[in-house]
């Protein structure tokens, strides 16, 4: 045993768990881990071979599991495992899994594993979308709080809305779950041995607020749905809810041998993977919006007082920090869609040369638009392969180019899409100022953060302000490493151990007038095909 502490922060993305080990005194990162998931997303067959028909996104809680025993150990074989005082983890949200009794999950049993309802539905499973239309007529007939919770809305992501769907597609694994628990309160619940949940996510995923909706709210989904509470935290007599940075409980003596850790070091409640790098990028006070930019972007902040703002996917006190309202949105494609267009829209000829100069395929095409003049060829984009989430909150709307011509080359239209996830962060941070929420700092975070400062700098020219870029590779990990040292008594500990290594992309005045022009066309296109000029779009994909 040494001086040194040690606390290990995990963060469950879409496609990987990655872990830290980081120093408490100073937020360093003694060492980095990481595994992908064997069975990634599952969108068309599951393991055994079945079909998927319909809208799924589907994972395997097995693969969580292997991925947090294995990332662990090779942490913990970095140290004396002594020296580690904590464990905390954040998960995707909402992914939702049913589980029985004893914590099971459904779809490990083998009278279930060929039925797709059993299984856990990942963040961007969208097939609950008639099911959040339904709640929300019901939240309007009924003239609940509730939409305003969430931007006027009811999202199909949200923990409710899967619930609901598992109800009315698959009625007998609906029954035969003792509970539907996010990821993170499954996890966090192995290693504590008791329920585990966390209070915002409740509040910001589950419709929450001292208490879930009432019989009446719920039997007018459906009259066997009065009861629906007691399927979720309140099925438990035994549990604990708590607010991450919170202890939740020790590391129990059966996961601490699987783990190679210690018995009895603090485990702290869990949190999203977007909520994980406010910590540890330090943001404690309001009008400070964090970006996370991955395959997709998450947009937080606080702000002392509550406003209502359209499209946001929370708004609530005390989801990120205490005696804070805090909010939160996000566009639902950006690396995604890069990848897509770097698989699907490029000629032999880029691959090519991507081949021969020992780069990948979009290094290729960041490094060609990097050389063209903001909206060139006058080509522009709508950022919604995936749909909208916010300001619009609408998942049938899709992706768009206008201005193609025979002479258009993959890298205007490359840069036409990252010009266009820029202007759908404009957007939203128009929206939260129009409707009182300051925002007076951006700072981001992810991966692409670090991998394209081409993005950083257009996004900066864009919104017309600074952005301070975190150096760190492991941002939501390490905010769970923070929250573990505040579960384990350590005082400050954001202060001491978040982030101020940032690369600073500041706006280029040559630019800002170009993008201000091309944004205003850009908003003419969202009007008109997000807000009812044309309803082709969803009309193209079967909403009538």
């Amino acid at each position: 045993m040494s001086d040194i502490k040690y606390t290990i922060g995990l963060d469950f993305g879409s496609l990987s768990c990655r872990g830290v080990l980081v120093d408490v005194k100073d937020g360093s990162i003694a060492a980095e881990a990481s595994m992908a998931y064997p069975h990634a997303v599952m969108s068309e067959a599951l393991p055994d071979g079945t079909p998927l028909q319909g809208d799924f996104c589907l994972q395997s809680p097995a693969d969580f599991r292997e991925s947090m025993i294995a990332v662990v150990r090779e942490l913990a074989a970095k140290c004396d495992p002594a020296d580690i005082i904590g464990i905390a983890i954040d998960t995707t949200a909402s992914t939702v899994l049913p589980i029985d009794k004893n914590f099971i999950p459904l779809c490990e049993k083998d009278s279930f594993v060929s039925r797709p309802h059993a299984w856990m539905k990942m963040w961007k499973h969208h097939g609950a979308a008639p099911q959040a239309e339904k709640i929300l007529r019901i939240c309007r007939e009924q003239k609940s709080p509730y939409p305003e919770w969430y931007g006027g809305t009811v999202s199909p992501e949200c923990l409710l809305s899967k619930v609901v769907e598992v109800f009315e597609r698959d009625r007998e694994i609906y029954d035969e779950a003792t509970a539907f628990v996010e990821v993170m309160d499954y996890l966090s619940s192995l290693l504590t041995g008791t329920p585990t949940f966390s209070l915002p996510l409740m509040k910001a995923k589950a419709f929450y607020d001292n208490g879930y909706p009432d019989k009446e709210f719920l039997s007018a989904i459906h009259q066997d749905l009065a009861e629906l509470p007691n399927k979720l935290t309140d099925g438990f007599a035994e549990k604990v809810i708590a607010f991450p940075g919170e202890r939740a409980g020790s590391l129990c003596s059966e996961m601490a041998e699987i783990l190679g850790l210690q018995a009895g070091i603090a485990v702290s409640v869990g949190t999203a993977d977007s909520y994980s790098p406010i910590s540890a990028l330090g943001i404690t006070r309001e009008g400070i919006m964090i970006m996370i930019i991955g395959t997709s972007m998450g947009m937080m902040l606080m702000s002392r007082e509550g406003h209502s703002v359209s499209g946001v996917t929370a708004s609530l006190p005390d989801i990120y920090r205490k005696d804070l309202w805090g909010y939160a949105s996000g566009l639902t494609s950006v690396g995604d869609s890069f990848g897509w267009f770097a698989e699907n829209c490029v000629p032999a000829h880029y691959e090519k040369e991507a081949s021969e100069r020992g780069m990948g395929i979009q290094q290729l095409l960041t490094e060609k638009a990097s050389l063209l003049e903001p909206g060139a060829g006058g080509v522009m984009a709508l950022d919604w392969l995936k749909g909208n989430k916010s300001c619009l909150a609408n998942p049938y709307l899709s992706g768009l180019f206008i201005g193609i011509t025979i002479s258009t080359r993959p890298e205007q239209m490359y840069r036409a899409l990252i010009e266009a996830t820029a202007f759908g962060a404009r957007r939203v941070i128009e929206e939260y100022r129009a409707s009182g929420v300051p925002v007076d700092e951006i700072r981001a975070c992810g991966g692409i953060v670090g991998k394209n400062p081409l993005l950083m700098q257009i996004y900066a020219d864009v919104i017309g302000l600074p952005i301070k870029a975190s150096w760190c590779a492991q941002a939501p990990a390490l905010g769970s490493a923070i929250n573990a040292a505040s579960a384990a008594g350590i005082e400050n500990a954001i202060d001491s151990m978040s982030d101020s290594n940032f690369k600073i992309y500041y706006p280029n005045k040559d630019n800002i007038a170009r993008y201000d022009a091309l944004y205003a066309e850009y908003l003419t296109l969202h009007d008109y095909f997000g807000r009812g000029g044309n309803r082709i779009m969803e009309r193209l994909r079967g909403k009538k």
